[in-house]
């Protein structure tokens, strides 16, 4: 019986050991990082989620992932390695997870292929290394699926959690978490061990414990009158509803200023798009294997039972949804992929099983076996072919390996041919997960983080932008500081995201993108009049806001704009370098 933990205890110490390596090889995504360490400092700035300690704007996200962030920076300190942290337990957590997820539907051999197929998907490996809400949200996912799984055998307290905890998801990453809430509803509906009428009502159960628990914070927020709370990011009205299901719903699956940034990172929308070249690397290595076992499962498992059929609809289903809102989001990050590592990895491991022992027994859908073997080592060759990789053995290595699968496994010998056909299927994940070097600063990496081996990455790098903290205008700044509650305003919050994160009392004025809410031109005038506020540092662009355009004509007119020269720039400004005013 001591034995029995031997396989989890051991993939869980694997976990620790990777996910602690990525944090160890990971840079802080500066924006989400400066509103932890703006968090960790005020009660209020917590609660709200706010960017600036002053509490003048919110993230453009719920707050959840940033909570567990600035707890960890309340405890521990402001160091980068705390900050990367909550992402790197948040990986080792779910390989445990998924291993009794898997474990109580398909057995010990499967959740050890499953469990070793998450460790090596490079997507997971490349989001642990800044501080971003997927790898929290696939762990609280993981969560949740492995108390539904409890919850199938009838107790409800299980269920009840599971519910709970597709609220916490919400909090982290809002409506990515409501994907699988139809999955998880539809599993527990066909596979529960109870009544008919039971698990109607329990499903109902479900989905409002899980609602609720979603929009706790939301309705807290819309009773509090705006005069008295932050501007909410997303949402000119200071709506959490609309941030939420307009600016984070379904202005996403439209073109407009986000989507059109964040297309260059995915490519184009469509059913294909998991195999294009920026996503194929990152987490589609193993999806034609995943889908042959997905199909294979359902058809073999139809009338094997509900506790049979249970996992290929809970995890085919949640690759299913994701992988059609990943088809037709405009535009999106190659991290927003880590939700599909559990999913894959249960699909493989429990494919992988199942063909192995129908294998033994001669039966017609052994035959997925070496089929998947081939078209896996196919398929992970053409990646490899298509990319510059600078791993030149890589392809020898998954040939010679898909070669050695198949020869053991026609040759019956039983005791290596799992061992053999699952290094075969994820020795190209693996290498490529291992060969990810450390993130530079100013590296797009840290923005939307990729794994890959350096030449990989190397025609992929790219300045981030304007970003990072300017020394000569620092200095200018503090040489003419008088006792300001403010050392400058600055009309983008990315911009004074760099500032607060370096730990330098910044005022932004308004969200993310250039029609988000903004301070109004009073307020400003009241800070200048009250000498809180002296210098800004400002751009002039197009869709601004009305309210923002009143604050930049109200600058011009009051304010004497610096010579670029005087605070070390050079040359003319660029379209995305900020002119200085002292309104002094």
């Amino acid at each position: 019986m001591r034995l029995k933990w031997l396989p989890v205890a051991v993939l869980s110490l694997l976990g620790v050991g990777m996910y602690s390596w990525a944090l160890t090889r990971g840079q802080p995504h500066e924006f989400y990082s400066a509103a932890a360490m703006s968090m960790s400092q005020s009660w209020s700035a917590f609660f709200y989620g706010a960017l600036d300690p002053a509490v003048t704007i919110t993230t453009d996200k719920l707050p959840g992932a940033l909570w567990v962030h600035a707890a960890f920076i309340r405890l521990f300190g402001q160091h980068e390695w705390v900050l990367l942290l909550p992402q790197a337990l948040a990986g080792a957590t779910a390989v445990p997870l998924l291993f009794g997820a898997v474990r109580r539907w398909a057995g010990d051999r499967a959740a050890v292929v499953a469990g070793s197929t998450y460790l090596a998907m490079p997507i997971s490996f490349a989001a642990a290394q800044i501080s971003i809400p997927d790898p929290l949200l696939t762990t609280c996912l993981t969560a949740a699926a492995y108390t539904l799984v409890r919850a199938l055998d009838g107790d409800q307290r299980w269920l009840l959690l599971s519910a709970a905890i597709v609220g916490a998801a919400f909090q982290v990453k809002m409506l990515q978490a409501w994907v699988l809430v139809p999955v998880f509803g539809l599993t527990y509906l066909i596979c529960a061990k109870a009544a008919a009428r039971i698990r109607w009502l329990n499903v109902f159960l479900y989905g409002g414990v899980a609602l609720l628990a979603s929009v706790a914070w939301m309705s807290v927020i819309s009773l509090i009158p705006t005069s008295r709370r932050p501007l909410l990011d997303g949402s000119e009205a200071g709506s959490p509803w609309e941030m939420v299901f307009l600016y984070n719903g379904i202005d996403r699956s439209a073109a407009g200023e986000i989507t059109t940034i964040l297309s260059r990172f995915s490519g184009t929308p469509g059913p294909l798009r998991l195999f294009n070249e920026q996503l194929a690397p990152q987490a589609g290595w193993l999806l034609p294997l995943a889908v042959l076992a997905l199909v294979t499962g359902l058809v073999t498992s139809r009338t094997a039972g509900r506790h049979a059929l249970s996992g290929w609809i809970l995890w085919g289903g949640w690759l299913g949804l994701n992988w059609i809102a990943f088809s037709v989001l405009s535009g999106l990050h190659p991290y927003y992929l880590t939700v599909l590592s559990p999913a894959i990895a249960a699909l493989v491991g429990a494919g992988i099983d199942q063909a192995l022992t129908a294998w033994r027994t001669k039966q017609a859908a052994g035959w997925v076996l070496p089929a998947g073997i081939v078209i896996t080592a196919g398929w992970s060759v053409l990646l490899i072919e298509r990319q510059l990789t600078g791993l030149p053995w890589l392809m020898p290595l998954v040939a010679g390996l898909a070669v050695l699968a198949l020869v053991l496994l026609f040759l019956q010998r039983s005791r290596f041919t799992l061992v053999a056909t699952t290094a075969a299927v994820l020795a190209a994940p693996l290498c490529w997960t291992l060969s990810t070097p450390a993130i530079p600063e100013g590296s797009t990496r840290i923005i939307s983080p990729i794994a890959g081996p350096p030449a990989y990455l190397a025609p992929l790098r790219q300045d981030a932008g304007a970003t990072g903290v300017d020394a000569q205008l620092l200095a200018y700044l503090q040489a003419r500081r008088e006792g300001e509650r403010f050392l400058f305003a600055t009309g983008e919050s990315s911009k004074a995201a760099d500032y607060l994160y370096a730990g330098f009392p910044v005022l932004p004025f308004r969200g993310f993108t250039s029609g988000a809410p903004s301070v109004p031109a009073e307020e400003v005038s009241r800070l200048v009049s009250d000498r809180e506020l002296r210098f800004i540092l400002m751009m002039d662009q197009p869709g601004m806001t009305p309210r923002s355009t009143d604050r930049v004509r109200w600058i011009k007119q009051h304010c004497q704009l610096i010579d670029r020269i005087a605070y070390g720039a050079t040359g003319p400004a660029g379209p995305w370098d900020a002119d200085l005013y002292d309104c002094y």
